[in-house]
C-alpha cells in the first residue's frame, strides 16, 4: 500500500473534525515561526485532508466569532491567526502531551484532597479541570500527579493550575512509598476507571500509525506534504487517547497497558516528520503570499465533505 493510500485509510478511520484540524494546523505553523496564515494558505494546507474550500472558510469565520481565531482584513485578503488565549491553551496542552505517561510510586507525588470544605458541584468542576492538567483520581476525593510535572512543565502549563487554597482543597507533597501505602488501605481504595476502553484506544492508535514509522527510514517514501499531514493526524489521534487515559501509576495498571508504546509511536512520527512538515508549511505560505491573492491547492486525498463542528477546547 502506498503512503497516500495508507493516509487515506487513516483519515477514514480517524474522521477528524474540521475545527479541530484548523486549530492544530495553526499551532503547527506557529511552531515553525508562521504565526499567521493568509486564508489561501490555510485552505491549501487543509484541503489535502479532504475538506473543501467553502467548509474551511465557514469554519474559520465561525471560530473567529467564538474568539478562538483572529481574522484581519487586508483589502480583499484575510490574515488568520490563533487568538492569544487559544494559542496559550494549545501550547500548554502540547507541553503536557510531551511528558511520557509512565508514572510510578517510586517518584514523589503532589496530592490534592477534598476534605469536605466545598460543595459537591464545585468539587466536580474543580476535579474536571484538574484532570485536564494530568492529575489522576486515586480515590473519590483524592487527586494526584507526580511532583516532577511541576518542574517539567513550563510556565504555560502551571499558569492554568488552580490554586488549592482558592478551591478549598488541601495540598500535600508526599513520597511515592507513602502514597502506595495509603492506597493499600480500604479508605483509599482506587476509584473505578474504564481501563479497557482507554487501552483499546491506544491499541487502535498503534494499529493505525505504527506502520507509518517504518516508512520514515525509507528515503523518499514520505513527501513533505504527507509529513505535514502525518503530524496533524498523529497529534490528533494521540490527544484523543490521552484524554481517555486515567493516568494512574503503573503499579495500578495491567502489564499489557499500551500507553507507553503509543507514546513512543507518537514521538517517533511527530518528531521524525518535523523537518519535512516545516518545509511544506513554509513553501505553501510563501507561494500564497507571492501570489497576492488566496489560492487553493488540489487535494491529494479525497473524501466526503465534512461540516464544521462546535468549538473544541484545547
Amino acid at each position: 500500500m502506498s503512503t497516500t493510500s495508507y493516509l487515506d485509510a487513516c483519515l477514514q478511520q480517524a474522521r477528524p473534525r474540521l475545527n479541530t484540524m484548523l486549530i492544530l494546523m495553526f499551532s503547527e505553523a506557529r511552531l515553525f515561526g508562521q504565526n499567521s496564515q493568509w486564508l489561501g494558505s490555510a485552505i491549501a494546507l487543509l484541503e489535502p485532508l479532504g475538506f473543501q474550500e467553502r467548509a474551511i472558510r465557514t469554519a474559520l469565520f465561525r471560530l473567529a466569532a467564538h474568539q478562538a481565531v483572529r481574522v484581519e482584513r487586508h483589502g480583499r485578503r484575510s490574515l488568520c491567526m490563533l487568538a492569544p488565549a487559544t494559542a496559550a491553551a494549545v501550547a500548554a496542552a502540547r507541553q503536557r502531551l510531551d511528558i511520557p505517561p509512565a508514572r510510578s510510586f517510586g517518584e514523589d507525588w503532589t496530592i490534592l484532597v477534598n476534605s469536605g470544605g466545598i460543595s459537591a458541584a464545585r468539587y466536580g468542576a474543580v476535579r474536571k479541570r484538574l484532570l485536564t492538567l494530568d492529575y489522576c483520581q486515586l480515590a473519590p476525593n483524592l487527586l494526584a500527579r507526580p511532583t516532577a510535572y511541576r518542574a517539567g512543565a513550563r510556565a504555560g502549563v502551571e499558569r492554568d493550575m488552580p490554586a488549592s487554597e482558592e478551591h478549598g482543597l488541601a495540598l500535600f507533597d508526599v513520597g511515592g512509598a507513602q502514597l502506595a501505602a495509603a492506597m493499600r488501605q480500604p479508605l483509599f481504595g482506587r476509584s473505578d476507571c474504564d481501563l479497557e476502553a482507554a487501552d483499546e484506544l491506544y491499541r487502535q492508535f498503534q494499529q493505525r500509525f505504527q506502520p507509518l514509522s517504518k516508512l520514515l527510514a525509507q528515503h523518499g517514501a514520505i513527501s513533505d506534504e504527507q509529513a505535514f499531514l502525518i503530524r496533524l493526524l498523529v497529534s490528533h489521534g494521540y490527544q484523543h487517547c490521552r484524554r481517555s487515559d486515567p493516568l494512574l501509576p503503573q503499579e495500578l495498571l495491567p502489564a499489557t497497558w499500551q500507553a507507553m508504546a503509543a507514546y513512543q509511536t507518537y514521538t517517533a512520527l511527530y518528531c521524525g516528520c518535523a523537518s519535512q512538515a516545516r518545509r511544506h508549511i513554509q513553501a505553501v505560505t510563501a507561494a500564497v503570499a507571492a501570489a497576492g491573492q488566496p489560492t487553493s491547492a488540489a487535494p491529494r486525498l479525497r473524501r466526503a465533505l465534512l461540516t464544521s463542528d462546535s468549538l473544541v477546547a484545547a
